[in-house]
């Protein structure tokens, strides 16, 4: 069956997140590393990092995600923020890698051209060749971790690269590395434009991503309704079956042939009181498709 989790807080460490998932009844999980609002954090204690790595092993459950800094911006047009988040992204894989992550998944990174000194497209080629660039340089500085780093499609809010999955594709084809693939956020890609609305809109959408991308890419998909409606770029989350996806395209969502067998990951609103609700419904959309 398909594996189902969520992104859980690590303020407690690394085996208390484990723990709260256990309790949860998921498969797999998805932490950060470190402060997502910070460059920097202290190195990880390494014995501490093979005793997690130990129980994570003992649990059996799989995978184990990383999600990246909100800091990193590996498209930067700006030399010095460009350097920090290389630097920044060097270390998330070093660091996911020690804790025995299979996957790393990275936002896209924003061009941040201004429309009156450039064409906005030239400012979104320049942000694609810039990020696959960046993205040759952290595979090259970490050329023996194991960890897989993955893509998140986004809201395409602003300046922000990955809304279309053309941009995906485009990095992909350039950096053309086994160790690059795409995690799939279902609210990103509904505020995208990608309408997922019903049934029949989930089929549409899958069909796009697999001719663009290929479904064998997609390695984790970030399971979120969506408060915005489809086209409105609005980066915010809902429980499931709350928001304008609803509940009979997340259930499509779920039970797609070529989606069941991929890991699902909740990032849903109010971790801390509302995941247990959340992770109930996904298992009654699931329905006998286990």
């Amino acid at each position: 069956p398909m594996p189902l989790g969520a992104h859980l807080p690590t303020a407690k460490g690394f085996s208390h997140a484990l723990q709260h998932a256990q309790t949860l009844g998921c498969d797999c999980l998805q932490i950060f590393s470190k402060s997502p609002r910070q460059w920097n954090a202290k190195p990880l204690d390494s014995e501490l990092a093979a005793r997690f790595r130990d129980q994570w092993e003992a649990s059996g459950f799989a995978p184990l995600v990383a999600h990246d800094s909100y800091l990193i911006n590996l498209a930067a047009p700006d030399e010095t923020v460009l350097e920090k988040s290389i630097a920044a992204m060097i270390d998330e894989v070093e660091r996911a890698d020690l804790l025995g992550c299979d996957f790393l998944v990275t936002h896209c990174g924003a061009h941040l051209q201004k429309d009156g000194a450039h064409s906005v497209e030239a400012g979104v080629d320049d942000g694609l060749r810039q990020l696959a660039a960046s993205l040759v340089r952290v595979l090259e500085a970490t050329p023996n971790a194991n960890v897989r780093v993955l893509l998140e499609n986004t809201a395409a809010q602003g300046t922000c690269l990955g809304g279309p999955f053309e941009h995906l594709h485009r990095v992909l084809d350039v950096v053309n590395s086994p160790r690059l693939g795409v995690c799939f956020d279902t609210c990103h890609a509904h505020a995208a434009g990608h309408d997922l609305s019903s049934p029949n809109h989930v089929e549409n959408v899958m069909r796009d991503f697999d001719q663009i991308i290929g479904l064998e890419k997609l390695c984790v998909v970030h399971l979120n309704d969506s408060k915005g409606a489809a086209g409105k770029h609005l980066d915010r989350h809902e429980h499931i079956g709350e928001g304008t996806i609803g509940r009979n395209a997340m259930r499509a969502i779920l039970t797609h042939p070529q989606m069941r067998d991929k890991p699902f990951i909740l990032e849903t609103p109010e971790v801390e009181t509302m995941i247990a609700e959340n992770l109930m419904t996904v298992r009654e959309l699931r329905g006998g498709h286990e």
